[in-house]
């Protein structure tokens, strides 16, 4: 009897060789979150201010300035920080405030209510106000709401915001 060339019989034993090697290692993709800015402070007509804003404002600023509407949210990542307080510079304008009358505005701080200052006439604002100790999450995401309890139709505007953040 004819014995098989050893093509042969190496030939199975090189394929199940080659079927052993494991497979490459793969991870998953990384999160696509959107970019957060980081800072205490934001200026709303700075290229950036998109970065810190969720929701509730126009979509381009008006100058160094933009319009908030019914429910504005910004976040900020801060930094381990001592004792800040939250300050805004903003402005009731003379035409959506005859519309609306005095306006409160409620402002949250990671869903915690600050303050609910009401103001009675148009005009410009600088408004402060002390963060109680615990409420802001260092080195995290922190989300501010300002919401006006009237807003001027028909595009719902609410304030026009200039500057906001944190302060030490």
């Amino acid at each position: 009897m004819a014995r098989p060339p050893a093509i042969i019989l190496i030939a199975p034993s090189i394929l199940l060789w080659a079927g052993c090697q494991s497979l490459p290692v793969s991870f998953a993709p990384p999160s696509q979150r959107p970019a957060l800015a980081s800072g205490h402070f934001v200026l709303m007509g700075d290229p950036a201010a998109d970065s810190f804003i969720v929701q509730g404002f126009r979509a381009r600023s008006e100058g160094s300035w933009r319009w908030a509407l019914c429910h504005p949210v910004l976040r900020f990542l801060l930094p381990e920080i001592g004792p800040v307080k939250f300050t805004m510079d903003f402005t009731l304008p003379d035409g959506t405030f005859r519309e609306t009358g005095p306006v409160s505005l409620a402002i949250s701080v990671n869903g915690h209510v600050l303050d609910r200052p009401r103001y009675e006439h148009p005009g410009d604002y600088q408004y402060q106000h002390p963060v109680p100790e615990g409420w802001l999450h260092p080195n995290g995401e922190n989300r501010v709401a300002i919401d006006p309890d009237k807003c001027a139709t028909p595009e719902k505007l609410g304030f026009v915001l200039a500057r906001v953040g944190f302060a030490e």
